[in-house]
């Protein structure tokens, strides 16, 4: 039996994530660690998953946007280093030391109060990651008086131990290299800052995958591959460019519930009424809406795959079904379509929903909601499925049966 109850469902291709750190491997200098980026549930993907097989193929340690996300990886039995890299509240410091995450910080205040905190609770040391905004105007120390206070005050509190330091680039997916040459050499010239004082780096990191694909010597100790990892370029122009062969790890599929021939009033199709149907267009409904991540933008606009054609969306994008008008060949209910991905000769890409959204590739694979049941596969057979609904987890032996 399936161990979920519904046709739609998300594929997760591991041998993509393989093939994409391993791409990255052979791209950047072999002294370079791969830190595997598995934020936001790894991007739609599936954090553990997708954390195991970048783990297993040659990436070093992962990272995560909260100190809940790197929980949930060790729960899972994930023991690699992992780096939590947004903010994290002193009084969660005690946690980050029981579950052996390391975290990101930038105040000296902060380190103060967080060494306190694990020397009343008698913790174990803390390894720490000094952020520098060198112009991505979030979070991170802006001057070289602020680093040195960081630094000293990381110093002189014994339960924190100084494990990284790392900038964030803002435009290293673009054409124009100004700007991330400028923050580079703002970086450099923090580390040269510390070397001169006779300190000891820890691990030094700034290459995002843009940068990691257009600056592979900008590695240092480790790159930190995001998007890259499941297969996905960050902007067009790096796709364009394709320095490095990247292999898309998502598909999303369904399955027709339903079928009409529409050979007689009404015509209207979905809320609003905004498609009315010519007579003997066949129309297929599908089980997925905007609540699955299927956003609503993409009523009367999208397309989706039926048997190797393209289907356009016809109506308004319902919380829980869509609608389809079926303009080749024929179809039967439980068919198989595909709304992202590879289908015959035909693929509809995350880059081509991003476009007719107006937004980027990373938004549309993190939209996808968890009500969707995640299904793995390695050499084209399933796996393990997870479904976040039930909590059932599935080898492929039960899955095929």
């Amino acid at each position: 039996m399936k161990p979920y109850c519904r046709d739609t469902w998300v594929e997760v291709d591991l041998d993509a994530i393989r093939a994409n750190v391993q791409a990255f491997r052979r791209h950047i200098p072999a002294s370079t660690g791969i830190m595997a980026v598995v934020k936001a549930d790894g991007y739609g993907h599936g954090a553990f998953h997708v954390g195991r097989e970048a783990l297993d193929s040659g990436a070093n340690s992962l990272a995560v946007a909260m100190l809940d996300e790197a929980i949930v990886l060790r729960k899972a039995g994930i023991t690699a280093p992992i780096l939590v890299l947004g903010y994290t509240p002193t009084d969660s410091v005690v946690t980050a030391s029981r579950w052996e995450v390391e975290l990101t910080a930038y105040h000296a205040d902060w380190m103060t109060e967080a060494n306190r905190l694990l020397q009343e609770a008698s913790a174990k040391p803390v390894g720490i990651h000094i952020k520098v905004d060198t112009g991505m105007g979030r979070l991170g120390v802006r001057s070289k008086d602020e680093l040195f206070a960081v630094v000293e005050a990381l110093e002189n509190s014994p339960l924190l131990r100084w494990a990284g330091i790392f900038t964030h680039f803002a435009t290293a997916d673009e054409p124009d290299v100004t700007l991330v040459c400028e923050q580079h050499e703002r970086f450099q010239s923090y580390l040269r800052a510390l070397r001169e004082t006779g300190r000891r780096l820890p691990r030094v990191h700034c290459a995002n995958t843009a940068a990691s694909i257009a600056f592979p010597e900008w590695g240092y100790d480790t790159i930190r591959l995001g998007i890259g990892l499941y297969g996905l370029y960050p902007s067009a122009y790096m796709k364009q460019q394709a320095r490095v062969q990247l292999v898309p790890a998502l598909s999303l599929k369904t399955r027709i519930a339903h079928l009409k021939h529409m050979t007689e009033p009404p015509y209207t199709i979905s809320y609003g009424a905004t498609y009315t149907a010519q007579p003997g267009e066949q129309i297929a409904s599908l089980p997925i809406g905007y609540a699955d991540g299927f956003s609503r933008l993409l009523s009367n606009r999208g397309s989706v795959l039926v048997n190797g054609c393209r289907a356009p969306v016809v109506g308004r994008v319902c919380m829980d079904q869509i609608m389809v008008r079926i303009d080749h060949g024929t179809a039967r209910v439980g068919d198989e379509v595909v709304l992202y991905g590879r289908q015959g000769d035909e693929e509809i890409s995350l880059d081509e929903v991003a476009d007719c959204l107006g937004t980027i590739n990373y938004e549309v694979a993190c939209m996808l909601d968890h009500r969707i049941p995640r299904v793995y596969l390695r050499d084209g057979k399933v796996v393990d499925v997870y479904h976040l609904l039930t909590g059932q987890r599935a080898l492929s032996q039960s899955v095929n049966n």
